[in-house]
């Protein structure tokens, strides 16, 4: 049985052309591109070209590109650059709802620097974030703001030209996580006046334990790479898998949307959708009512379709996603959560599939049956209806 994968905002597979580019390069431009002989040079001309095509993604502003060993780390290595500038002494503004890799690095950072300081803007019920919010908490010692420019879980657009716009006003440096959205859908870069955005590899059909922060020249002049062997073939791919993400993005958007709007159709009307208003067609989170996410995970597991129940990263954590609770939800209603997302391989009969397995989650969940059965047995007991009635 072929597996259907909706669990794209995870991880991507690698595509065949990706593949292909790792291979040549790791065989036939195997040398360590620190090298000073023929093999070395031939290696780090293929690091130039790759780092270029990478620097070319982001077309309205130059950009210099410092590479990271992962998405969470691009989203350290930026915070780090940007609140060094004053030293670690200041007040930052984010939002519950930000990455773990995120919120678990300001947290360190308080921890180690006294001097800085984190203030939470709320975000409303579809996870927007709005400027008047931001504005409102700006202090004269306000050093970095950092939101999401597509929130991880519930797959909310951030609207951050115009948060951008307040900040700027401020003279506030912006730092957006574009994990979900690099590739996928566009960054509005110069007109939100970011100074950093954290992007993944893998997130775009690249090569794993790879990330790139992109900084304006006029923050950071120079590439960066981390130290040690460089990995040749894999940042080639990297930069394989983002020209074609991007000359493909348009007539992918077409059809995530198309796949979406299906899945939408097909759901249970009771099933609630989060981040309807403004959302990235690529997510679709979902509140499963008396259903717990991780039963309606398993269950959808043991019919041959992998969804999530949040982050990867939160992976293990049983507790209710942050993000739920900082919605306003109670945590036995964020523990209903689940997400699908959605690739350019995903099928319309891979829709169907899991719509057709949504449907019917109850009857596959024992516990879930336990629960409707008794109640039912309740009901026939204080003189409801009969299901032999119905």
């Amino acid at each position: 049985m072929m597996m259907v994968y909706l669990d794209y905002a995870a991880t991507t597979p690698m595509a065949a052309e990706v593949i292909q580019v790792y291979e040549e390069i790791a065989t036939t431009y195997y040398g360590n591109a620190n090298s000073l002989h023929t093999k070395g040079t031939n290696a780090s001309n293929v690091l130039t070209s790759a780092i270029h095509t990478l620097r070319h993604t982001i077309k309205e502003i130059e950009t210099s590109v410092h590479l990271t060993r992962s998405g969470t780390e691009a989203n350290q290595h930026a915070l780090n650059e940007l609140l060094k500038i004053n030293h670690y002494q200041g007040h930052i503004l984010t939002c519950r709802t930000e990455h773990p890799s995120l919120r678990q690095h300001l947290e360190h950072l308080v921890q180690i620097h006294p001097g800085l300081r984190i203030e939470d803007v709320p975000a409303d019920g579809q996870g927007q974030v709005h400027p008047f919010e931001v504005e409102k908490r700006l202090r004269s010692d306000t050093i970095l703001a950092t939101f999401a420019h597509v929130q991880h879980e519930i797959g909310t657009i951030r609207d951050i030209t115009a948060i951008g716009n307040v900040l700027a006003q401020a003279k506030v440096p912006f730092h957006s996580d574009c994990v979900q959205s690099y590739g996928k859908i566009p960054i509005p870069v110069k007109e939100s006046g970011l100074k950093a955005i954290s992007t993944a590899a893998h997130k775009i059909h690249g090569p794993k334990a790879l990330g790139a922060v992109f900084f304006p020249t006029s923050v950071q002049a120079t590439d960066e790479i981390p130290t040690g062997t460089i990995d040749v073939a894999s940042i080639a791919a990297f930069a394989a898998a983002a020209e074609i993400q991007f000359k493909k993005s348009e007539e992918a958007i077409t059809h995530i949307r198309e796949l979406r709007a299906k899945m939408i159709e097909r759901l249970p009307s009771h099933f609630r959708i989060l981040g309807e208003q403004q959302c990235s067609p690529y997510i679709l989170g979902l509140l499963l009512p008396g259903i717990e996410g991780q039963e309606a995970m398993l269950a959808c597991d043991r019919q041959g379709i992998a969804i999530a129940t949040g982050s990867a990263c939160r992976s293990g954590d049983h507790e209710p996603s942050e993000t739920l609770l900082a919605l306003g939800n109670t945590p036995d209603t964020a523990r209903t959560f689940i997400r699908l997302s959605f690739g350019k391989d995903t099928s319309m009969t891979d829709i169907e599939q899991t719509a057709a397995c949504l449907r019917n989650i109850r009857d596959d969940i024992p516990t879930v049956k336990r629960r409707t059965a008794n109640a039912k047995s309740k009901k026939i007991k204080r003189g409801g209806t009969s299901p032999t009635d119905t």
